[in-house]
């Protein structure tokens, strides 16, 4: 058992917990989700979510009821329908299901997601995990120890001292350093984040996930920038590191970028990234601070938001793991079937979600 933010993460215990809340039904989270209008992009990201075991079991269990906040925009009625849906997702009852209450109350919130316009699955899924961590956000964890770390005050300072499952699980920290190259004064600064978003490779049909890694994190030159100890302008080297790495660490493709000869339209980068089912070693990427640390550093993929076409005439998928059957499926809109291993990596992958490898369970009781 290790310790995250006071926050108890343990292995699994030997008997399986999809067997102990679903005894005898068969067909539990291969349930599809009708497309009530182009709403692909929000089918896909729930199907991803639903596939994220710690949350499923935190929803189906009504644990989530013991956390609800009412003081928030949203008073809690984001985490109740997606828990409800999430429910229904692994009852093994239904062949698909529609998220009309879901849809109807993100709408009420969020105009964008009111209408039946295509929708970026990256911009629903950043606003959807705000709202859920905001909705439980009743955690108070104290100050454990009168001097704290750069990284632990910015950490309490976003959260206010009070946090959630959901940050438990899907949020980091990235520690950008500005070092003047003339007198090699160093800058910190931290900023949480629920998804990282990584550049492709510019002219390259085919890349790795490793070298979009490498651009993100290698630093770059900056001009002009206010040294404190020379007192004037200087060249600096901007660098990224993770100073906490979440559980699941979700990672976004910029695919979209602006159209420089028609403003207005955006151009999607179509390059084959190849990127690890197994053994994505993010320990390269870290801070010194969080690479001593107890915490694994190395994920599996469990899931993939997919997304087929344009801009302008697109469709959302997703490929997810199932936990309970231990094998792939595709989730398209009402529609559900097996997905050879093989074919999991495609050119369509737009956000991959990875779990720490071994997988662990968050306590929050």
């Amino acid at each position: 058992m290790i310790c995250v933010a006071g926050v108890k993460i343990q292995r699994p215990p030997t008997y399986n917990i999809y067997s102990s809340i679903f005894p005898l039904r068969r067909g539990r989270g291969l349930t599809g989700l009708k497309n009530l209008g182009n709403t692909c992009y929000m089918n896909s990201i729930l199907q991803c979510l639903s596939n994220t075991p710690q949350l499923m079991e935190f929803c189906v269990s009504d644990k989530y009821k013991n956390y609800i906040c009412r003081r928030n925009k949203t008073n809690g009625q984001v985490i109740e329908e997606v828990a409800a849906l999430i429910k229904e997702l692994w009852n093994g009852q239904y062949k698909c299901v529609a998220s009309r209450d879901l849809r109807y109350v993100v709408g009420q919130y969020q105009k964008i997601f009111r209408g039946v316009d295509q929708q970026d699955s990256h911009e629903f899924l950043t606003i959807l995990m705000d709202w859920l961590h905001s909705d439980l956000q009743t955690l108070r964890v104290p100050r454990q120890r009168e001097v704290i770390s750069a990284s632990e005050k910015a950490w309490m300072e976003f959260t206010k001292s009070q946090e959630s499952l959901i940050l438990h699980l899907f949020y980091g920290q990235i520690k950008s350093t500005v070092k003047c190259v003339t007198c090699t004064k160093e800058s910190a600064t931290y900023e949480c984040f629920s998804n990282l978003s990584l550049e492709l490779p510019a002219n390259a049909n085919l890349c790795y996930l490793n070298q979009c890694m490498d651009m993100y994190f290698s630093g770059e030159k900056i001009h002009g920038w206010n040294c404190p100890n020379c007192k004037t302008k200087r060249d600096a080297i901007k660098k990224l590191d993770i100073s906490k790495l979440p559980p699941v660490l979700v990672i976004h493709l910029k695919r979209f970028y602006a159209d420089p000869s028609n403003p207005g339209a955006y151009i999607k980068k179509q390059n084959y990234l190849q990127f690890p089912l197994d053994n994505l070693d993010m320990k390269p990427y870290i801070a010194r601070a969080e690479s001593r640390a107890v915490t694994p550093k190395t994920y599996q993929l469990y899931a993939v938001s997919n997304h087929y076409g344009t801009m302008e005439g697109g469709h959302y998928t997703a490929f997810c793991k199932s936990a309970h059957y231990g094998r792939w499926y595709k989730f398209d809109d009402q529609v559900v079937s097996p997905l050879d291993t093989s074919n999991v990596v495609s050119s369509a992958a737009y956000i991959l979600f990875y779990t720490w490898l071994p997988p662990m369970q968050l306590s929050i009781s």
